[in-house]
């Protein structure tokens, strides 16, 4: 009674301080006071406020309050197998999963010897939970089915729909989703008739992230949007952000940039009011990675170091290691191939660390990757060695599928076929497998065409009787068959029917595979079409009226002028009439140029050239421009540097990237002109000291949806389309474009340029 009374005097000491200051420093220090002078059943009462109130604040304080916790009761089962459970959950929230499975053994052991049915369901599906985190599903699901076994006899329906869900969970990491859908539309069931909308919006969600791996974006958008709905209407912030940020994803996987970031930024500003650092981190990884995508680096870089910083403070190097390894990837996007091992190093290094095998296999393979095909170190062996046997370990068939590929090649390269074979075996194995995906990709498209949500538990009834009828059948088939004697026919026949059904499989798997391939390629190909068709209308309607018309004004004035025999007016009009015609039939031609490539009619014959005879040719072509503004050019590079590329398209770019170093060139400027021998390319930089542009301005320059025009020093007019033939020009020929400005100091515009036909795959070669 003493201790029931005790225990009730500690909650109202606590609880206004909780109503009116919330979980604050001084809460703990009050209970840290009273724990002082507590024994007992109420010191094990104060202990265990304390652990809730360090979880979030010093987790470390919290698991020191809750192994004493498990000392204190050691005498009474009961409270032991509680005081365990609570310490492994709270072992799992720090990521220490061999603890946390520890106690959640030590907590089930108990429970089963006094029978507690609720107690051992509950620790069956908290270990279930870590052995999925660990990568371990036959195990973990094991657990759970042995978790869903009691808690359908003696469990609430609400117990029993979290355990489907946690199935429908593993089967969805092993990527069986036809078993993931299942289970958790049999989860969504149940909570649906209990009316519980948070837990219906976290179903809704799970269905969404399996269509979201089937790639069926716009279904699983339909099922992210339904579950936000009913998140917004119960007004959990927490999970609003969640929908909101797997909304982002989908939107990415669409290309769909601009609505990617809008969600990932409402996402990420729900997640800053809520101070949840882990997830404030993966949102701002998500924003780096569509930065990636839209070839702004710098943003890109900004949002990945933040995330960064924040896994530093929380320790989750799990997660800095998959942000190392990110950033590797952008520098390796930019050919930057030296910084690019230099990350994905020290991401190998935090894997080893913390033992994620899965991680390892990822960063060695793209070590290894790298070293291969840029660097041809004999190194790369080692790497994807490891890749292959950590992506073995960890039963991962997709990078299985990469790191045989990669050994594949490499073994290829150096001459040993038998390796080679061997190898090419273990890939052609991963192939086999894309076949089974495609099976269940196959069995979950028909379930779809059948299947109503409201209808679940009926279907999947009629599903099973329909399968038992089969199997009834299939069996008195066998027994008449093995009657009649003819077993050896019946198997020769089965094994030609397989092989037929396996063919045909194969075949309509490659026809699904090529159709889904073509059908992403025409809708980017009329996208880019739709905005090249609004960029040549929104150039001729302005861009080239403008022109004619002031020529037609200024040749009106010409004629004028020779009735009164004005030599000046007459020079300048001139010249004027000439500048016009020169930059109207340099647009003419940027628009004839880049419709051309646009439509695939554009041949490239690249050959061996000299650098800088090349620059020379263009700026003959310029000399005009130079000389009016009497603009200086400066040389910093070797004069005997050979590139190979078509001469005539990197020529254009030249002319392009010159002439608008001259527009936006003072008067007296100067203009350096730097190149940079890589080990595979040459870096070719073109710098200005002229008007610079802003950061905003700088990332629409290469955008066919860009809206940015600038006039030059002198006026001079543009429309923009020569940098996008630029863009055309030197991806088409292997390499790379970018460019920095400072607003008032002047730009530097980038290109790459291959040394050689090694990074010219498609390209036919001309000898020189």
């Amino acid at each position: 009674m003493l201790y029931k009374f005790t225990c009730i005097l500690i909650i109202l000491l606590l609880s206004p301080i909780t109503t009116v200051f919330g979980e604050t420093q001084d809460q703990i220090q009050k209970a840290e006071e009273l724990l002082k002078d507590t024994k007992g059943g109420e010191r094990i009462a104060l202990l265990k406020e304390l652990s809730r109130l360090n979880v979030d604040k010093d987790p470390e304080k919290s698991i020191n309050y809750a192994k004493e916790i498990v000392i204190l009761s050691s005498e009474n089962p009961i409270e032991k197998s509680a005081s365990l459970y609570h310490l492994g959950n709270l072992y799992r929230r720090v990521n220490n999963y061999r603890l946390a499975l520890d106690c959640q053994n030590q907590a089930l052991k108990i429970r089963e010897t006094i029978n507690d049915l609720k107690g051992i369901a509950s620790s069956l599906n908290n270990i279930g939970e870590i052995y999925k985190i660990l990568n371990k599903y036959d195990e973990a699901l094991a657990h759970l089915n042995r978790s869903l076994e009691i808690r359908e006899k003696n469990g609430t329906q609400k117990e029993v729909a979290y355990t489907l869900n946690n199935i429908g969970s593993v089967y969805w990491l092993k990527k069986d989703y036809a078993n993931s859908l299942g289970f958790y539309l049999k989860s969504l069931e149940i909570r649906s008739n209990l009316g519980d909308k948070t837990d219906i919006s976290s179903s809704l969600n799970n269905l969404g992230n399996v269509y979201k791996n089937l790639n069926k974006p716009n279904k699983a958008l339909d099922y992210y949007s339904k579950a936000l709905q009913i998140r917004e209407e119960i007004g959990d912030k927490n999970l609003i952000a969640f929908s909101l940020n797997d909304i982002g994803g989908i939107y990415w996987r669409l290309n769909n940039f601009n609505e990617s970031l809008s969600y990932y930024n409402q996402s990420l500003k729900i997640r800053k009011e809520i101070g949840n650092k882990l997830y404030i981190a993966a949102t701002l990884k998500n924003i780096g990675t569509v930065y990636k995508d839209l070839n702004e680096l710098d943003y890109s870089l900004k949002n990945y170091n933040d995330a960064l910083k924040i896994y530093d403070e929380i320790n989750d190097q799990k997660e800095q290691a998959n942000v190392f390894s990110l950033i590797g990837k952008l520098y390796e996007s930019y050919n930057n191939f030296d910084k690019s091992l230099e990350y994905h190093k020290i991401a190998l290094n935090l894997h080893n660390k913390i033992g994620n095998i899965k991680g390892v296999a990822y960063s060695s393979n793209s070590i290894g990757e790298i070293l291969m095909k840029y660097y041809q170190n004999e190194k790369a062996k080692d790497y994807l060695l490891s890749a292959f046997d950590h992506a073995n370990q960890c039963k991962d068939r997709g990078l299985q599928k990469i790191a045989s590929e990669n050994l594949f090649e490499y073994f290829s390269n150096l001459g040993d076929y038998k390796k080679a074979l061997e190898y090419y075996r273990e890939y052609s194995s991963t192939q086999y497998d894309s076949i089974i995906d495609q099976i269940g990709k196959d069995k979950i498209t028909e379930f779809e065409a059948n299947y109503q949500i409201s209808k679940n538990n009926d279907e999947i009834k009629s599903l099973k009787a329909y399968t038992r009828q089969q199997s009834i059948a299939i069996y008195l088939f066998i027994a008449i068959i093995i009657l009649a004697g003819i077993i050896g026919y019946i198997a020769r026949k089965n094994i030609k029917i397989r092989k037929e059904a396996t063919q045909a499989l194969t075949e309509k798997n490659n026809q699904l595979e090529e159709i889904n391939s073509r059908l992403k390629e025409t809708e980017m190909t009329l996208r880019d079409l739709n905005l090249t068709k609004d960029k040549i209308f929104n150039i001729i309607s302005n861009d080239l009226r403008t022109p004619f018309i002031d020529m037609k004004i200024m040749s009106s004035e010409l004629l004028e002028s020779f009735d009164q025999a004005e030599i000046e007016v007459q020079k300048d009009l001139s010249k004027n009439i000439r500048d016009l015609s020169f930059h109207t039939y340099n647009l003419v031609e940027n628009i004839l140029l880049w419709s051309a490539s646009q439509s695939g009619k554009t041949k490239f014959s690249p050959r061996f050239f000299n650098v800088k005879e090349l620059l020379d040719h263009s700026l003959t072509k310029l000399s005009e421009q130079l000389v009016e503004k009497n603009v200086k050019i400066v040389f910093n590079l070797d004069r005997t540097s050979k590139a190979y590329s078509d001469t005539s398209a990197t020529c254009e770019v030249f002319k392009n990237l010159l002439s608008n170093a001259i527009k936006f060139s003072y008067p007296e400027g100067k203009i350096t002109i730097s190149a940079r021998e890589k080990k595979y390319w040459i870096e070719l930089e073109i710098s200005d000291e002229g008007v610079g542009m802003s950061k905003t301005n700088l990332h629409k320059i290469f955008r066919l949806d860009n809206d940015y025009l600038a006039l030059g020093t002198a006026q001079e007019k543009g429309a923009g389309i020569g940098l996008l033939l630029c863009k055309e020009y030197v991806e088409k020929n292997g390499g790379k474009i970018w460019a920095d400005s400072e607003e008032g100091k002047g730009s530097s515009f980038y290109i790459t340029i291959p040394k050689s036909d090694k990074l010219m795959g498609s390209v036919p070669k001309i000898e020189s």
